[in-house]
């Protein structure tokens, strides 16, 4: 159900169909329904593939040719399917605001950002160019820009990640827009630049009294800033209810599992987390995933008496090995960059930590903290400037390829993106099998091309994936699938360590729990020890036994995970908690 409105519908979305046209249609959005009303904050939404974002651009004329979009989307009682091009360019940026993910491939790099919010600016009111500028500064004034009058002048690369965002809403709201479109605007921001860019939104949208649609998959991003919630599924809307309703009483079966499956700062740590396959088995609606797209479901008796706050979940925590010897030993590791300048930058100082066999360690920070800097030397494929990085007792060194292919034997790594980890052009079966292959001038390995084949087949399987995708493509394959296959390529030359770089944070949340469940099955039954990096504080609480952590190269609390998460020595600690949006459902 809908919430009633005093006010008519700023923007008002009825029976949109969105379909690709190519060799086989596809249709993104099946009749989907929404509205969004003065003041309101809507969050639209939903997984991969749900349909958010392609609604989001039918809304703003933004899809090609080879699209075709029918339905109605009125906006001040305007119909704007089939409005001209020339309509459409004079609605975007103007009346209708928006804000994309990546600020970095959204602002020109060639050009100065005063000179890009100006243009935003006189596109759309006729103003002179110091009239215009004026304009941009005040912006980037209004957004928290230190010094505008000087940074107007500067270009994107010269801009943090928190602070290019701050300037693409600067260009979206420079004409004070009716409606604000942002699409995923915080997905890729840490936690404390998050909270100061929601923040801002809120206070934004206050002094201007606009409509936001909010298009995300986070639902702690959602119960932080929306009003409303409207959650999609294969293209349909499945649930349209206050921000209360469909966190606390969810009402269709998907919902509801979508947002068990999201690990939260509740939850006790070191379990098995829902999945949404799991919660919909336990409802008893429909596994077919059409068949639970269909939005006229609805959860049929007592659900806390089947589901409860805190469902059985089956323990996951690492095994006890008896041995206090470390097996990863960091002492005293510093790293350097060298500029074009000669100038030296500290990236890691003076860091040391030790991870015991099947045990858990976390690393947390912002970004640039210098976690990814410490993974790659523990890896092998960044040398140290100083201090010592030792395996099973074994001085970890990187500087020929016989070392780097030794440490291949005892360290391995799952890498963040899991689309660009992979070679498009080889088979998933090639690349899961290349550490072995690459070991095959080790005169202490011998194996078979046979033999390779046979491992890799049984790799897949443990990780959950069928053994024929070892002639599937990269491209055949979910984010979620690739990723599965990333950890099998990493488990193929049975490491004693293995490191998670972001693992899940392009994943979706019911993707996400899967992953998480995966890793810990797999350390639970090989005794991996595992090196778990992240700036997701929920993640990291749920799987890890202890943690560091990071700020600007240097490690300024390390402790248990109780310890750290619920009684932080150290004012940073304190900050980076009390800026995660973890969800609480605590009434669901």
């Amino acid at each position: 159900m809908e919430t009633a409105h005093p006010s008519e519908a700023l923007l008002e979305v009825r029976d949109l169909r969105v379909t690709f046209r190519g060799q086989e249609d596809v249709e993104a959005v099946r009749g989907a329904s929404w509205s969004v009303y003065p003041g309101q904050t809507l969050g639209l939404v939903g997984e991969s593939g749900s349909g958010k974002t392609a609604s989001a651009f039918a809304v703003l004329g933004l899809h090609d040719i080879r699209t075709h979009v029918e339905g109605s989307i009125r906006f001040r009682g305007e119909e704007l399917v089939g409005a001209s091009q020339r309509r459409m360019q004079q609605l975007r940026g103007g009346d209708i605001g928006v804000i994309f993910q990546d600020a970095l491939d959204s602002l020109n790099p060639f050009r100065q950002v005063g000179e890009q919010i100006a243009e935003a600016a006189r596109l759309h009111h006729p103003m002179s160019k110091s009239a215009a500028r004026q304009r941009a500064i005040e912006m980037l004034d209004r957004v928290g820009i230190r010094e505008p009058h000087r940074r107007a002048n500067d270009y994107p690369h010269q801009f943090s990640g928190g602070m290019r965002q701050r300037v693409m809403i600067a260009a979206a709201l420079v004409n004070e827009p009716s409606v604000l479109l942002a699409d995923e605007p915080t997905t890729a921001l840490d936690s404390t630049v998050q909270s100061q860019v929601l923040d801002l939104l809120a206070e934004l949208q206050r002094d201007m009294g606009m409509a936001v649609v909010f298009v995300t998959h986070d639902f702690g991003v959602v119960q932080h800033i929306c009003t409303d919630v409207t959650v999609m599924f294969r293209g349909r809307v499945v649930e349209s209810d206050t921000v209360e309703n469909v966190l606390y009483r969810a009402q269709h079966p998907y919902t509801r599992a979508l947002i068990s499956s999201v690990p939260t700062l509740d939850d006790e740590p070191g379990t098995r987390l829902n999945t949404v396959s799991d919660v919909v088995r336990t409802l008893g609606a429909p596994t077919d995933p059409e068949e639970l797209a269909n939005p006229d479901l609805r959860i049929a008796g007592d659900v806390d008496a089947r589901l409860g706050r805190t469902p059985a979940r089956r323990p996951s925590t690492s095994p006890q090995t008896g041995s206090d010897a470390a097996l990863l030993d960091v002492q005293n590791l510093s790293v350097e960059y060298h500029g074009r300048s000669k100038q030296k930058t500290a990236a890691v100082s003076d860091v040391s930590f030790q991870i015991r066999p099947g045990e858990s360690f976390g690393l947390v920070g912002e970004s640039g903290s210098g976690k990814s800097t410490i993974s790659r030397v523990v890896a092998g494929l960044l040398p140290a400037s100083q201090g010592t990085v030792t395996i099973s007792g074994t001085e970890i060194k990187s500087k020929t390829l016989a070392d780097r292919r030794s440490l291949a034997r005892h360290v391995q790594m799952i890498f963040q993106d899991p689309y660009g980890s992979f070679n498009p052009d080889l088979t998933i079966g090639q690349s899961v099998g290349a550490p072995l292959l690459a070991r095959r001038f080790d005169p202490q390995f011998r194996v078979t091309k046979s033999e390779i084949r046979a491992r890799v087949r049984s790799m897949l399987s443990e990780v959950g994936l069928s053994p024929d995708y070892a002639q599937a493509y990269p491209g055949d394959l979910s984010g979620g699938m690739r990723q599965r296959a990333g950890i099998a390529r990493a488990l193929i030359c049975e490491p004693e360590l293995l490191i998670a770089d972001e693992p899940v944070s392009a994943l979706d949340v019911s993707v996400q729990a899967q992953v998480l469940n995966l890793l810990a099955d797999l350390q639970e039954r090989r005794g991996l020890a595992l090196l778990f990096i992240s700036h997701d504080l929920t993640v990291v609480r749920h799987i890890c036994t202890r943690i560091a952590v990071l700020q600007q190269g240097r490690i300024v609390e390390t402790g248990s995970r109780d310890d750290v998460m619920t009684a932080p020595r150290e004012e940073y600690t304190k900050h980076l908690l009390s800026a995660a949006h973890s969800l609480n459902r605590q009434a669901v």
